[in-house]
């Protein structure tokens, strides 16, 4: 596998920003990704939201363009232009024609370096993003995800949700948008990831160019890394929502972050146990066998600092108590027993099958190269990837079922019709019931 991976180059320029590249010489493409190393877990505590806006406004326009012509201009070299932030980094990325990368390059250096943030677009983001949160939140399944990230993370900064919350709406203004654009964009935090048909030298030469001269604010805020010093205690949580005829079950609890020496076997444990579509444990039991679900999936959230497992799943409401058991003993059999070598070879095979689909595309490169640099996974992590997967033993899957899974000690949210599962709730454990958001 590895004699089918591009090499990988990496320059630092002078002020401090880090330069990753490739040559992919497949299509005449070119994609560009600008990443800050902070997301939104350094929002405000009280203004979920802040990176993921200051995202968004970089593309609103910059000193140079209002936001029609950025519209255009993008528009005219058929790129794209896209802007978010997640869980510890922000991504502002274009994409374009290999022969246009020198308009790309001082394209993007203009929307990252020069933003305009227009004072006369903040109301009309306010008013989207407050459509966009009603759409959700009257989504059950939405609600359900939302709920169970702010119950159980407790106020710690992975405990609201990324694009923002209700209280948010109001709370943030413009100049939080702009204070958090000075403070975390900054050279010295940030890395530019170019792959495409375009020559290391050209590359170099147009980055220092367009980017060598830019100062950028900061100090940055401290790196999130360590785990949070409470979360929500074990319990079963009761949501009521006497309009709806199934329940929203999210459960799960604190994982590890994804520099752990576990990682690999605990991918392919997870893949066995949720992850693994009809081929998973949870899957075969709570679907195929017992018919209580249509989905269900578990999932560990490797950040930077340690994120969390979670279960999702729905059913009647009948069957909630059932389901919420069933989830438990399924865990605990993977905890207790292992995996099967069958099972374990089944999931290596789908990661090495699937991994070169990861690689066949410049953006889809692009952000694997952003992710080994955002958690220091070495540069040859590409080539020794499918190697670890194909290393891990049935040894290693125990040992980490047994060390990270704790079906013991589950946080349990259901969104539901209290009236009809209070009852049969009961009978697992107290019932603890939460008001809305």
């Amino acid at each position: 596998m590895a004699e089918y991976i591009p090499p990988l180059y990496q320059e630092t320029l002078a002020n401090g920003l880090n330069l990753l590249g490739v040559e992919y010489s497949r299509v005449p493409w070119v994609s560009l990704t600008f990443m800050v190393k902070r997301g939104a877990e350094c929002d405000p505590p009280d203004k979920a939201g802040v990176a993921d806006w200051t995202a968004e406004f970089l593309t609103l326009g910059t000193a140079r363009r209002s936001q029609r012509q950025l519209a255009e201009d993008v528009e005219a070299l058929g790129a794209r232009l896209k802007a978010r932030a997640g869980w510890d980094a922000t991504y502002i990325s274009l994409e374009g024609l290999a022969e246009d990368f020198t308009a790309l390059m001082t394209l993007l250096a203009e929307v990252v370096q020069t933003p305009r943030f227009p004072e006369e677009e903040f109301p009309l983001l306010r008013e989207r993003r407050r459509a966009e949160l009603a759409q959700v939140l009257d989504d059950p399944r939405e609600l359900a995800t939302r709920y169970f990230q702010r119950l159980f993370f407790q106020g710690a900064p992975y405990g609201h949700a990324v694009r923002g919350e209700p209280e948010s709406l109001e709370a943030i203004t413009l100049v939080d948008l702009v204070a958090h654009y000075g403070r975390e964009y900054t050279p010295e935090a940030a890395t530019l990831v170019v792959v495409g048909m375009v020559p290391r030298e050209q590359v170099v030469q147009e980055a220092g160019r367009t980017w060598g001269g830019w100062r950028g604010g900061g100090p940055a805020s401290p790196t999130y890394t360590a785990a949070p010093s409470r979360t929500c205690p074990p319990g079963l949580y009761l949501l009521d929502r006497p309009e709806l005829a199934q329940s929203e079950i999210r459960l799960g609890h604190l994982g590890v972050p994804r520099q752990h020496s576990d990682f690999f076997p605990l991918r392919l444990v997870n893949y066995i146990l949720g992850e693994g579509g009809f081929s998973s444990r949870l899957m075969l039991r709570i679907r195929s066998e017992l018919g209580l679900t249509y989905g269900i999936r578990s999932r560990f959230h490797f950040r930077r600092a340690p994120g969390p497992f979670t279960v999702a799943t729905f059913t009647p409401a009948e069957n909630t108590g059932r389901v919420v058991r069933e989830i438990q003993a399924v865990m605990q059999e993977v905890k207790e027993n292992g995996v099967t070598l069958q099972e374990l070879t089944e999931a290596q095979s789908y990661y090495v099958g699937h991994f070169p689909l990861s690689l066949e595309t410049p953006w889809a490169l692009a952000r694997q190269i952003a992710t080994i640099d955002l958690h220091e996974l070495g540069w040859d992590y590409l080539c020794r990837y499918c190697e670890q997967i194909k290393g891990v033993t049935l040894g290693a899957a125990a040992q980490a079922a047994k060390a990270h899974l704790q079906p013991e000690a589950l946080v349990t949210l259901v969104v539901g019709p209290a009236a009809k599962i209070s009852q049969d709730l009961g009978e697992l454990a107290p019932v603890i019931q939460v008001g809305e958001i």
